[in-house]
């Protein structure tokens, strides 16, 4: 996939999310997201590449960035 590509994709999520967030809230969205994600990579994933993946995402929790707080109420 090639980086527009990619932007693309994010941009749509992005829309779709924040329609979600609107409908359901913050929280609702945030754990379903969160459950699919970690679905899609123990499935598309071994089990050791699926381990480096939840290490590498917990341990970049200070780089994640906050939305814009117009885009969860």
């Amino acid at each position: 996939m090639n980086d527009n590509n990619l932007e693309e994709l994010y941009n749509t999520y992005l829309e779709f999310t924040s329609e979600m967030v609107e409908n359901y809230g913050a929280m609702e969205v945030a754990a379903i997201m969160m459950a699919q994600a970690l679905s899609i990579y123990k499935t598309a994933l071994s089990e050791i590449d699926y381990n480096q993946m939840v290490d590498g995402i917990s341990a970049s929790r200070s780089q994640v960035k906050k939305f814009i707080p117009s885009m969860l109420q």
